[in-house]
């Protein structure tokens, strides 16, 4: 089960192509998040959606075990300020 205040971080090397930065993505797990399962070609992922410095983000992770996280995509997400405004935890 992951620990999602103790997240140790890896980057997919498109991580970063929406223009958000390693640091922003890092800072979403100090604050509120909120996450669900998805499923992208059967490997089991997850959308976490975050604020980091007045923006919220939206990151595409899969778990490598423990508390390791692989990043594949991230960017800003302001569609879902209402559902992160009532679902974050």
């Amino acid at each position: 089960m992951v620990n999602w205040k103790k997240i140790d971080l890896e980057f997919d090397e498109h991580a970063f192509k929406h223009g958000i930065k390693d640091y922003e993505i890092e800072q979403i797990f100090k604050g509120k998040i909120y996450k669900r399962k998805i499923y992208f070609n059967k490997e089991l992922r997850y959308q976490i959606i975050g604020s980091a410095f007045g923006r919220l983000i939206m990151v595409i992770a899969a778990s490598l075990g423990g508390n390791k996280l692989k990043v594949f995509s991230a960017r800003i997400a302001s569609e879902y300020k209402e559902i992160y405004d009532y679902k974050a935890k």
